[in-house]
Parts: structure tokens; sequence; C-alpha cells
């Protein structure tokens, strides 16, 4: 059983082989560590992680070379309008300045990038030629709750909810129609699963209230999920934070993976996994600032723990909490991936 296999079982849950590793992003500083000179795939194929991401460029984070090559405090403006700051890691941040959308006036005038441009594609293709038929292809989309919230500035945003959620609506369909029109035409070329990147949580609840993100946000995500499932590829859905009080909600617009089960805001995956691991597989969570701060040993046994709670009857991909952060110690992420292989649960 190859690694896209693997992947399959797993999505379709079935029992794979060996439990399935995946990071969809991980800083040079990692990779550096573990394979010198070498680039995300090359890491991906000497550690045979089980899947592979490519991302889409426009927001400027997260592409191989696109931002971690730019000095810490280096600025930019990405193609939606957004201006960023480099932080010398795989993050470009947003900064909070005159927002680009403040009314419905805007909107109307706001004209988005092409969503089909080819330089949206090239990593996607790259990925593809080296491994197509062996590894899952995923491409990973900042989705609509996060362009909205960098066209409109963090906090007009969050105001937005409450005092305009017509403009809010409107602007959420205006970015979930062209996350849609990328997700079908990276499908179409050759992706196997759509990742659809937000964060709608922090550690202690959702940023709104859960019936405001059922009334704009969710719609707007089983919109997405049924536009990529038409096209038979796989729905990854990644937010961090708090969502017990949404998780039944976001698992019912029909997504495949829940991710990454934030460890570190309360969430438990065995839990998870019990009540909801019928409909989604749960992809997940080993806790990034274990990686970052602990020892070989204590990492170890987190990973067992966390496949003892999670990866009985399949329906599990082993993955950090988080991206690998530059933080991340090489040898604890590679302790990560050889205790998957090992451990038997």
């Amino acid at each position: 059983m190859n690694s896209r296999e693997r992947m399959s079982r797993v999505m379709n849950h079935e029992l794979p082989d060996r439990l399935p590793t995946f990071e969809y992003a991980i800083d040079r500083r990692v990779i550096e560590g573990i394979c010198p000179g070498g680039s995300y795939a090359d890491l991906v194929e000497q550690l045979d992680l089980d899947a592979i991401a490519a991302w889409e460029p426009s927001i400027g984070a997260y592409v191989p070379g696109m931002v971690d090559s730019l000095a810490p405090g280096a600025r930019f403006v990405d193609e939606w309008g957004v201006e960023r700051e480099a932080t010398g890691e795989m993050y470009a941040y947003a900064l909070e300045k005159e927002p680009l959308v403040r009314d419905e006036a805007d909107l109307k005038r706001y004209v988005p990038p092409d969503p089909l441009a080819e330089s949206r594609f090239t990593l996607l293709r790259e990925y593809i030629h080296r491994f197509s038929g062996e590894k899952l292809i995923a491409y990973s989309i900042v989705d609509m709750f996060e362009l909205s919230k960098y066209l409109m500035g963090l906090q007009e945003f969050l105001i937005a909810w409450l005092e305009r959620p017509q403009l809010i609506q409107k602007l959420l369909d205006m970015t979930t129609e062209w996350v849609i029109q990328v997700a079908r035409k990276a499908i179409d070329i050759g992706a196997d699963m759509i990742i659809d990147m937000s964060d709608i949580a922090h550690k202690s609840g959702p940023f709104m209230r859960p019936e405001l993100l059922a009334r704009h946000f969710v719609p707007c995500l089983k919109r997405v999920a049924d536009a990529v499932k038409t096209r038979r590829a796989y729905v990854f859905y990644h937010t961090h934070g708090n969502i017990w009080s949404i998780i039944e909600a976001l698992v019912n617009t029909g997504i495949d993976v829940l991710n990454p089960i934030d460890p570190d805001a309360g969430m438990d995956i065995g839990t998870v996994k019990k009540r909801f691991g019928s409909a989604v597989v749960v992809g997940g969570n080993v806790s990034t600032n274990v990686l970052s701060m602990a020892s070989r040993e204590e990492v170890v046994a987190l990973v067992k723990d966390t496949i003892a709670a999670a990866s009985p009857g399949g329906g599990h991909i082993l993955m950090g909490s988080s991206s690998m952060l530059a933080s991340v110690k090489p040898e604890n992420y590679r302790a990560m991936v050889e205790t998957a292989r090992t451990f038997k649960y």
C-alpha cells in the first residue's frame, strides 16, 4: 500500500496498513534540521509522509521561498491589496491599516485577484509531476473567513458581525465564490484534497457568537464542501481554537477531515473521535508547544497517547497541532513520525 492508497483508506473510514502522517506547512529551519539542503517536498519524501500540500499564494504566506527569505520586518502588498509584514518565518502578518472594504460601496468597487491565474497552480503542478499516484496531493486555500477579515481589518470585521451583518454576508459570499473557483481548477489539475484554512476561534471559544457563525459562515463552508465533493475530491477543514460550541455544525457541512482539534484550547481528540468519528476523519493533534520545548521522551509519550485516543478503528491522520513552526525541534518532529511508524495501538 503506498501513501496515496493509505490516505484514501483513511479518508473513506477504512483501516490502512499503518497510521498516515502529514503536515501541510513546515518551516525551513525544521526542514534543514532533518533534511539539510532539502525542500519541503524533499522532506516529505525522506520521512515518507503520506500527503503533500501546495499553497494558493495570493496572500503571500506559506509558499516556499515566498516570505521566509524576507528579512523580519520587510513589508509588501499581496494580491488582495493587503499590506503584510514578514516575520523571518513562513508567516507574513496582515497590518491593521486602512481597510480595503469598509462598507457596501467599497465592496461593489473591489475587484478580487483572478482566481484562475496560472501562477496560483505552479507549485501544485510541480508536486503532481513528482508525486502523482504515490502521495495524496492537497491544495491549501486561505478561506472566505480569513480573506474577508484581511479585507476589512480585524477590528472592523469583528464589529461588523454585530452591526452590519448584511455586509459580512455579502463579503463572505464574494470570497466564497473566489475560493470555489480556485478549488475547482486545482482539482481539475489533479489535486486530491482541498484544505480550507481559517481560524474562527481562540482558546476560550469562537471569535463571535456561535449562532452568528452558523448563520453566516457555516453555509459558506458547506458551499465549498459541496463544490469540492462534486468534483470527487476530499475536503479538509482547519481551524484553531476552542470550537466545542460550533463543532457539530462544522462537521455537518460534509467536510471529510477536521484539523487540528487544538489541544492548547481545550479540545480533546479522543472525545471528538468518539462523538464524530463516524462522520469525519480527525487530523491532529500533537501539541507543537510540546514539540518545541519538551524532551524526545516526552514527545514519544504524547504521540503514543494521541494515537491511543484517536487511531483505533481508523479515521485518524497523525499531525501536529499547527504548522511546524521554526521553534519545533527537528529531532522531536522526527521522533513523532518514527513513533507513528512503530507504536502498535
